[in-house]
């Protein structure tokens, strides 16, 4: 059992080929999703990246096997819009006024690190 756990692990590793598709790219992440302790987190971030690409246009169709994994439809929806609006996304912190140093100042926090906080706790592999 473990050679076929390890020889699907391998399997779903593979590069993506040049524009595979979106269902391709969501059918892979609802795999991952359905299997998170053999995927590592930054594995399993690539994949939702590529799956949450806003060049797609997604369908209810499209996204059907990933409605066994409500949270991750959920973060999608909420990455795509990030995506298609930076200023609003959930990962950009804007500070107007720092009152001790009297300085105005903006931070953008990086969606890299927003995303390895949403991932932490789903079960993936470190």
């Amino acid at each position: 059992m473990d050679d076929v756990q390890v020889a699907i692990t391998k399997v779903i590793q593979i590069p993506p080929q040049p524009q595979p598709g979106l269902r391709t790219e969501i059918l892979r992440l609802a795999f991952v999703a359905e299997f998170p302790s053999y995927f590592s987190k930054d594995f399993a971030i690539q994949t939702f990246r590529n799956a949450s690409a806003i060049q797609y246009r997604p369908a209810a169709d499209d996204i059907k096997p990933l409605m066994a994994h409500p949270a991750f439809v959920v973060l999608m929806m909420g990455y795509r819009e990030g995506l298609a609006n930076p200023n609003k996304a959930p990962w950009t912190r804007h500070y107007n006024y720092d009152s001790e140093n009297e300085n105005e100042y903006e931070y953008t926090a990086n969606d890299q690190l927003w995303l390895r906080e949403q991932f932490s706790s789903l079960g993936f592999k470190p």
